[in-house]
């Protein structure tokens, strides 16, 4: 039987390059694997926002990259694109180029909504990522949230929800649904004895340290405040302990007077270039995740990868990611989940046990490969449509 056709893949977000996070990450990863099976790939979204942190475009976009005319509003760490003149910018892409999908990235994107409302317009198969969960955000917002989501989901063809969490917030969508979760490259998120070895002694770190970290950003909705209060408790108790934290966010500040008040306990480093992280990670001992509900937990994944042992809430997406006991240690609040670390700091062989589980389950199921490859059977499904 002949392999199928490569296909023309238009990729529409509001969240790439040079900026960092949960949505770009997948962006980048996805369209760059799409690209490896042999599809022509193309993303599209605004013009580059004002970023400030030093690692800022240090990756360069594996596929072409279509900066729409228009402005741009950033307001607290979001690139919010209202122009109409990029809808009308995008009209244009589609009259001169032939995608046989159209891809939405994230659902609460006015210039996702209105991209996917012109692709179908002209007959082009459309398909949107669902991100987030709006259960975890705020609750002022929701119903502004919910009422968004159900109108971007009916200029779709297909969801693509990034976890079961995610997932079961769409039973109204009419077409098809597929959990097809976030990858990690497993190649580079991996064991480094080597690595681990020279960056903790470039770190300060001992042999007999047990060194506590979280990578990622720096926000409340992250769970940073309880994770900080928790290690001064446990910290109390055993001096041993280490805490390591690092990534961009607004509590920045708020973490370098901890670091002043507890000399030698906490470090906290700047915002990590991509290919630094996965050495990072493997300076640590636990990592710990304190956060309020992720819709599935990149930074998670990625530790994981690595082959450590985490703590983490059990809600959401994270609990469909770690399977408790097995492949990390879930937590029901604070109090638990000050229990549960200081269950994993003072015991070595349970450590070794879930980061070597971690790692088989994440190279068995989250490899980039396997869900491109999803993705892909899924676009197939619904341009035949």
């Amino acid at each position: 039987m002949a392999n199928p056709a490569p296909l023309s893949i238009c990729i529409v977000t509001d969240a790439y390059l040079p900026s960092i996070g949960g949505v770009e990450n997948h962006v980048l990863h996805l369209s760059a694997e799409l690209k490896r099976l042999g599809h022509a790939v193309v993303v599209v979204t605004h013009k580059p926002p004002p970023i400030s942190h030093r690692v800022a475009g240090q990756v360069q976009s594996p596929v072409p990259v279509h900066r729409l005319a228009g402005g741009l509003i950033v307001f607290r760490e979001h690139d919010i694109a209202i122009d109409p003149r990029m809808v009308a910018s995008f009209k244009q892409l589609l009259e001169r180029d032939r995608f046989d999908i159209v891809h939405g990235q994230s659902e609460g994107s006015y210039l996702v909504y209105e991209a996917l409302a012109a692709a179908r317009r002209r007959g082009i198969a459309t398909v949107l990522t669902k991100h987030s969960v709006v259960r975890t955000k705020p609750a002022v917002v929701r119903p502004f949230l919910v009422s968004l989501t159900k109108l971007l989901a009916r200029r779709a063809d297909g969801l693509i929800a990034v976890s079961r969490s995610c997932a079961d917030e769409s039973g109204g969508f009419p077409g098809p649904i597929r959990v097809i979760p976030n990858g990690v490259d497993i190649d580079e998120f991996k064991p480094m004895p080597a690595e681990r070895e020279r960056l903790r002694a470039e770190l300060g770190f001992t042999s007999e340290d047990v060194v506590l970290g979280y990578v990622g950003r720096l926000h409340t909705t992250k769970g940073v405040p309880l994770l900080l209060d928790v290690f001064g408790q446990l910290r109390g108790e055993n001096p041993k302990l280490r805490l390591l934290l690092a990534g961009p966010g607004p509590l920045r500040s708020a973490i370098e007077k901890r670091v002043v008040a507890s000399p030698g306990s906490i470090r906290l480093l700047e915002p990590q270039p991509f290919d630094k992280v996965a050495a990072l990670l493997n300076a640590l001992d636990v990592f710990a995740l304190a956060s309020r509900g992720e819709a599935f937990g990149i930074s998670l994944l990625e530790a994981m990868a690595c082959g450590l042992p985490s703590v983490a809430l059990g809600r959401w997406g994270v609990k469909e990611l770690v399977d408790d006991g097995e492949t990390g240690l879930l937590a029901e609040g604070r109090a638990d989940f000050s229990d549960k670390l200081r269950q994993l700091a003072s015991d070595g062989k349970l450590r070794e046990r879930l980061g070597l589980a971690a790692r088989e389950s994440v190279a068995a199921r989250y490899s980039w490969p396997r869900v491109a490859a999803e993705t892909v059977a899924f676009y197939r499904e619904l341009v035949r449509g």
